[in-house]
């Protein structure tokens, strides 16, 4: 019965489908196209659910700051991200997501650009799983000026 309504075909699955909150379910719902893979999936629920799930690299206060930016005031998102004081630990994301700001604020075209070079670097080979790792992080937090 579900697989009719939403015209879904058994080789098709798994599929993934998104009622956003204070949607109907009989409205139509949000259709996940990514690859399926768990971070994928996490950035999808981050962007289109409007939930905040913490993934490795991200920070809340400087993952609000990155969405303020990409809607709002830029300059005053990175002079708050910039005067932000981390915890040790998350100290090389705070550079990061500074860094992004910085860029983006340059060229609007950095974050996709950025987010297209990470991903072809992944998918290369000769990339060792350390740096794999690195790039996931970033990754993270690049989505959070999505």
């Amino acid at each position: 019965d579900i697989s009719d309504r939403f015209s879904i075909k058994s080789d098709d699955f798994p599929q993934y489908r998104l009622w956003p909150k204070g949607k109907a379910s009989s409205a139509e719902p949000v259709k996940y196209a990514g690859e399926k893979k768990a971070d994928d999936f996490l950035r999808f629920i981050q962007s289109e659910a409007g939930v905040w799930v913490g993934m490795p690299g991200q920070v809340k206060e400087l993952d609000a700051l990155a969405k303020e930016f990409t809607t709002g005031d830029k300059a005053a998102a990175l002079k708050k991200a910039t005067a932000f004081k981390p915890d040790e630990k998350d100290a090389d994301s705070s550079k990061y997501y500074v860094k992004v700001m910085t860029k983006a604020t340059a060229d609007g075209e950095f974050v996709t650009k950025e987010t297209a070079r990470l991903k072809k670097m992944m998918d290369d080979g000769s990339v060792k799983a350390e740096k794999k790792s690195q790039f996931g992080r970033r990754l993270n937090m690049l989505s959070s000026f999505a």
